[in-house]
């Protein structure tokens, strides 16, 4: 289903891709006329980050956007996403090194390709279809008479992002707090774990030395009794657990 979704979404967003080039043609003469030489010439764009290939067909009339074509790729035009829109869109302004577009194919196509975009601007589109359907002016205007106390509101907006901005960097600062408290609790209580058992062992050991200078498991120092010896190592046993005992 996922990818089904995935799939309707791309042909939408080729079909408007295809619709904006075909119009930008139409309101450029010239390019419809160097297009009518590049007739037949197919053009796989490769792009990265993201990665997607799509290939376009160029006919005398206008183009046509695919997701995919199995027949012979005239031109072959890789680079990034933001590179390849810029060489669309604006195909005179320079080009950082790591963004350069690659471009294989016949030299005369791509001169002829070079030309065409220069000749025709999608921006223009752009800007025409926002003249016909938003009035910006009609809007504004029609905001101030129905409402006039929205621009009052809108100008205290800044002093509120600012404010806002101010919190959350309060509440950021706030959070590194907490993490850096927890961080140094939970490193706290590794270590008294580490001690812990350190002392239960030591302390177990301690009680089964005692155990077994009873039964003369163990050696008895030549100074004291074997019954002093497993006194001593039984109290310090005993110590030692329950110190770790009363200090929970």
């Amino acid at each position: 289903m996922e990818q089904h979704s995935s799939s309707v979404t791309r042909f939408l967003v080729l079909g408007a891709l295809e619709t904006l080039i075909n119009q930008a043609i139409e309101h450029e003469p010239r390019a419809r006329d160097r297009l009518q030489r590049l007739h037949g010439t197919a053009i796989r764009v490769r792009t990265e980050r993201p990665h997607m290939v799509l290939y376009v067909l160029v006919y005398e009339d206008g183009v046509e956007v695919l997701p995919d074509f199995e027949g012979y790729v005239h031109v072959r035009v890789r680079g990034t996403l933001g590179a390849v829109l810029q060489w669309v869109l604006s195909p005179n302004a320079p080009l950082p090194e790591e963004d350069r577009i690659r471009i294989l194919g016949p030299e005369d196509r791509i001169a002829l390709l070079n030309a065409a975009i220069s000749e025709f601007s999608l921006w223009g589109v752009v800007r025409n279809w926002l003249d016909d359907h938003v009035r910006l002016n009609d809007l504004l205007t029609l905001l101030r008479r129905e409402d006039p106390q929205w621009l009052s509101r809108l100008q205290g907006l800044p002093e509120k992002m600012d404010g806002l901005a101010i919190e959350l960097a309060r509440q950021r600062l706030l959070q590194e707090d907490i993490l850096s408290e927890l961080h140094q609790l939970r490193h706290e209580m590794r270590r008294a774990r580490r001690l812990d058992a350190t002392c239960i062992v030591t302390g177990l050991l301690l009680l089964l030395a005692a155990l077994a200078t009873l039964t003369s498991l163990l050696p008895v120092a030549t100074a004291i009794s074997a019954t002093t010896q497993a006194l001593l190592l039984g109290s310090l046993g005993l110590t030692l657990l329950v110190s770790r005992l009363l200090s929970h």
